[in-house]
């Protein structure tokens, strides 16, 4: 493998990255740092297309699935890398009402809304501007989603920024407001696989999940009501546990969701920040992601419905449990479940967030 150059601080460097349906041309920011973390992302749904990492032998490698082209990540029917919203997850027959008044969203998936609608955040063109200091490389993007968006009330301003540190840390950061009552539930959607992301399937990933409680699901993939212990269960991973143990079991979650598809609903100090929201280690790589958040909970997602049917990068086709998903986010606590009246944003309420994901070997 080439050498990884040292550079005394981040940077960020910007190339064009194709042209859209619309004719609007994408671009692909480039964050690299002193210990050959380099994250690619683009302007189009704010996507994190590449991010490399070295592992415990010195070799650099992309651990995230994704596309070469910008065509690719307009027709993908997955989400890879990209920013979900306005609203992550299913919304049931595209119904939502707040403070009493009733709005039809579009609907995006059979009998439902799925992460915000057909042109949702992921399927945008963000504006972008770039910060640097010694400390840090920075991509702001900025996205105004009108009133009546898909369906939802309220012009509502967005902001992500990406930021790479010098200590193999990329920090997402979410703003928003609005100027009428709505809601918004926002995550990243990047499918990992620590060995690299044409390494195949992802059993032998170690999970750890700061999460003494999950939501099971019906068996149309929506939250029964029920507040579960994970303890002595197909979804306890307290502890590093192997993927590879029960994603193939005949545990009634795990078959409903061809994998694990479910909310785990953070503990106290890992909201807080004292402690991670999340952890992977990959054994043959070295590999170490640690995800530290702010929100409630989080959904691990193990790459159910990737079927084949797409080409990645390197004429990589991607198959089922071939990356994994950490996603925060806010629908769901241990006092209420889930429930979408976590999510209102209101005018006199900006949201902010922010997720941090470290990168290491051993």
């Amino acid at each position: 493998m080439p050498t990884v150059p040292y550079i005394s601080s981040p940077k960020i460097t910007q190339c064009d990255f194709g042209k859209l349906r619309s004719g609007e041309k994408a671009q692909l920011f480039t964050l690299e740092n002193s210990h050959g973390v380099q994250v690619k992302i683009s302007n189009y749904g704010g996507i994190i297309v590449a991010l490399e990492t070295v592992d415990k032998h010195g070799n650099s490698s992309d651990i995230v699935l994704g596309y070469d082209n910008i065509e690719s990540y307009e027709n993908d029917p997955y989400y890879l890398g990209a920013i979900i919203g306005r609203y992550a997850g299913r919304i049931d027959q595209g119904q939502l009402s707040i403070d009493d008044k009733y709005y039809q969203l579009e609907m995006n998936n059979s009998d439902n809304q799925l992460h915000g609608g057909f042109k949702a955040l992921n399927k945008q063109l963000w504006q972008a501007s770039t910060e640097s200091s010694d400390e840090n490389a920075s991509l702001l993007l900025h996205h105004t989603s009108p009133d009546g968006d898909n369906g939802f009330p309220g012009n509502v301003d967005f902001k992500v920024k990406y930021s790479l540190n010098n200590n193999n840390e990329l920090t997402v950061e979410y703003f928003a407001s609005t100027d009428k009552t709505t809601i918004i539930n926002l995550t990243q959607h990047s499918y990992f696989n620590l060995a690299g992301h044409n390494s195949g399937d992802i059993y032998q990933h170690q999970i750890q999940l700061s999460a003494e409680y999950f939501l099971p699901m019906n068996e149309r993939i929506y939250p029964t009501g029920e507040i579960r212990a994970v303890l002595k269960s197909a979804h306890d991973f307290s502890q590093l546990t192997v993927l590879g143990k029960n994603i193939n079991s005949d545990d009634e979650q795990v078959l409903i969701a061809k994998g694990y598809d479910n909310y785990w609903l953070t503990n106290d100090n890992a909201i807080s920040g004292e402690v991670f929201a999340a952890r992977a280690f990959e054994p043959s790589s070295g590999r170490e992601l640690t995800m530290y958040s702010d929100q409630p909970c989080l959904i691990l997602y193990t790459a159910n419905y990737i079927d084949g049917s797409q080409t990645g990068k390197e004429n990589c086709v991607y198959q089922k449990h071939s990356g994994f998903c950490f996603e925060p986010q806010r629908l769901a606590n241990r006092d209420t479940g889930a429930d979408i009246k976590n999510t209102i944003l209101r005018p006199d309420q900006p949201f902010y967030s922010q997720t941090r994901f470290v990168f290491k070997a051993r």
